[in-house]
């Protein structure tokens, strides 16, 4: 193995994506398992992702009707890379090679997909279920940083992210995709859109974070007639002001005592279901629920019996690290306690075992595999880290009074029915 393949190699899984070598006929990938790759399966992909980088200098950065990013960096011919070598020497144009060699780098997910959509986009490169996988999330920031090393490995260049961004601002990969949608996607996250002013937004956060779901409703009500524009068209405007509103109140509802993956999570439900929306009263109305369900949360936790940050720590911990196998050492290490302490403590406050508590969210997330998506009951036991398919049968059943298959057929939405 030499160096640039060892180095793509860890590139590949540092990035969690594929890493591919094209020249001619040859593919070589550099990726453990690249079944799963659109650009390994899918041959007019990736030529037409390399004829595209045909026509500028600088590395390619191009995105598909999926919201999903590649990258490309041409190889130099052998004429080429003799005349870098060698500059003094000037190449006949009749000498150099008639094609290229390319790198290509990708899918690049710049936005969390649901299972459905997931499935989707691996349906339409002709992937089989089996090799379906999740996708790791990437800023468009960290896009660009990714694209500059990988050409400065394959090229000895160096590009500012200026640099890239002015030289794929007319990458089409669509269509219907719009000549400057890539510049707008890239440079948008460093736009200074929120104009609003910094007392009226703290009124709002203030209100969430105390629990008072009727003031805030109210103050995002009384704000939208004095909001700067958010958007070139009106319905634009509605859906940033809505992703801005659901962002800002989970981060106020956290501080208020709602566990950051219950408040993110909220959020995210009603960001997606704003930005789906075509019309912009039910884009308002979804805002205010989003608004009004935070800071709900937050009265309620204050409603509770208090809990010691230790406790929540712990549950949030959980949360995070769920689809993991779990081990109370570790936990109690990174809360800063001793075992048998959290233990204790998370027992007496909350009336169930920590143990017990991991099920719950096992279940929870199981069931909502169940509902939403069309994985075999297997897939999700081991999803949500069953040992095995009939453990986890037996816990469900034990929590939800019926078996999975049960709970699957009684509660899945019609749109789910019959998915393949």
């Amino acid at each position: 193995m030499n160096d640039q393949e060892y180095l793509f190699r860890h590139l590949a899984g540092i990035f969690h994506t594929g890493v591919f070598y094209l020249c001619e006929n040859q593919l070589i990938s550099y990726e453990e398992n690249p079944e799963y790759n659109p650009l390994y399966n899918n041959e007019v992909l990736r030529l037409k992702i390399a004829d595209s980088s045909d026509s500028q200098r600088e590395p390619l950065i191009v995105r598909d009707n999926f919201h999903m990013f590649y990258i490309c960096v041409k190889g130099m011919p052998e004429a080429e890379t003799a005349a870098a070598s060698h500059p003094e020497k000037s190449v006949p144009l009749e000498e150099q090679l008639p094609f290229r060699s390319y790198y290509i780098m990708g899918p690049l997910c710049t936005r969390v997909m649901t299972r459905t959509e997931r499935h989707r986009f691996y349906r339409f490169y002709g992937i089989a279920e089996e090799w379906e996988k999740g996708l790791h999330y990437h800023t468009l920031m960290e896009i660009l940083q990714i694209t500059g090393v990988f050409a400065k490995m394959i090229t000895g260049e160096e590009y500012t992210d200026q640099q890239l961004v002015d030289a794929n601002y007319h990458a089409v990969t669509g269509e219907k995709e719009h000549q400057e949608q890539i510049r707008f996607d890239i440079i948008s996250e460093n736009e200074d859109i929120y104009r609003h002013t910094y007392q009226e937004e703290r009124q709002i956060m203030d209100a969430v974070r105390l629990g008072d779901p009727d003031e805030a409703v109210r103050l995002s009500k009384e704000m939208d007639a004095s909001v700067g524009r958010l958007g070139e068209s009106e319905i634009e405007h509605w859906r940033n002001l809505a992703i801005v509103a659901a962002t800002l109140c989970a981060r106020a509802a956290i501080e208020g005592g709602v566990l950051p993956s219950v408040a993110y999570r909220l959020s995210g439900f009603y960001i997606n279901k704003s930005t789906a929306c075509r019309d912009i009263t039910q884009i308002l109305i979804y805002r205010n629920h989003a608004v009004e369900e935070l800071a709900k949360r937050v009265r309620e936790q204050k409603e509770k019996v208090h809990t010691s940050s230790y406790t929540e720590q712990c549950r949030d911990y959980i949360y995070g690290h769920y689809r993991e196998k779990i081990y109370l050492g570790d936990m109690a290490e990174t809360i800063g306690i001793s075992e048998g302490y959290l233990s204790r403590l998370f027992k007496k406050e909350t009336g169930i075992s920590i143990q017990d508590f991991i099920s719950d969210v096992r279940v929870e997330k199981a069931a909502n595999l169940l509902r939403y998506s069309e994985e075999s009951l297997s897939k999700i036991a081991e999803y949500v880290n069953f040992p095995t398919q009939s453990y986890f049968g037996k816990i469900f059943k034990k929590k939800m009074q019926m078996t999975p298959k049960q709970y699957r057929e009684l509660y899945k939405p019609a749109e789910f029915q019959g998915l393949s």
